[in-house]
């Protein structure tokens, strides 16, 4: 019983970015997303911070989005699922590998996206991009989904967990700001 209520108090003392990052990073690792390759970004934060610490994951951070497409391909190529963690602004830079590498020769991903440009932007220069992001993924024939509240996380993501690995064909889910509350003016 003590350990139900200290659970209890735990999950109450969560922030919102840790109550949303919690679930997200539990359902990868419920579908055996293994390998996570990212750029970091203020938004997903807590959720690289989870990832990092589950032992059977491996967790790379690097300097370029196209960089991390690539080596969570060649993780697929060598048995292991994986995901990109990246913002929509950087997104725009993994195109050319996604379009020309990961779609043509089927190489299944999930793409885990957090939004820029949404409700509450404070930077202009994110909006275009932000804006067009769901149209430039249909083009390469990436089916995108949006997570707007915590109760979605679980069923969206597993099933684009499933959806991904089942079809070998990458597939983005986006984090809007309406459930992460976005990056903070500072």
């Amino acid at each position: 019983m003590a350990q139900a209520h200290t659970e209890r108090s735990f999950a109450a003392a969560e922030t919102r970015s840790e109550r949303w990052s919690r679930l997200v990073a539990e359902t990868l690792l419920h579908h055996r997303v293994h390998m996570i390759g990212y750029v970091p970004d203020e938004v997903s934060g807590h959720l690289l911070e989870r990832l990092h610490a589950d032992p059977t994951s491996t967790v790379v951070c690097y300097t370029r989005e196209e960089e991390a497409v690539a080596a969570v391909a060649g993780a697929f190529l060598g048995g292991k699922r994986g995901a990109v963690v990246l913002q929509t602004s950087g997104l725009g830079n993994s195109l050319n590998a996604l379009g020309s590498f990961v779609v043509p020769y089927q190489i299944p991903m999930l793409l885990i996206v957090s939004e820029r440009g949404g409700l509450g932007e404070f930077n202009p220069a994110q909006v275009p991009f932000g804006h067009a992001v769901p149209r430039v993924l249909d083009a390469l024939g990436i089916q995108t989904f949006a997570l707007q509240s915590e109760e979605e996380i679980a069923p969206v993501l597993s099933g684009a967990a499933e959806l991904a690995f089942s079809t070998r064909m990458p597939v983005a889910v986006v984090l809007t700001m309406l459930l992460t509350g976005g990056k903070t003016l500072k």
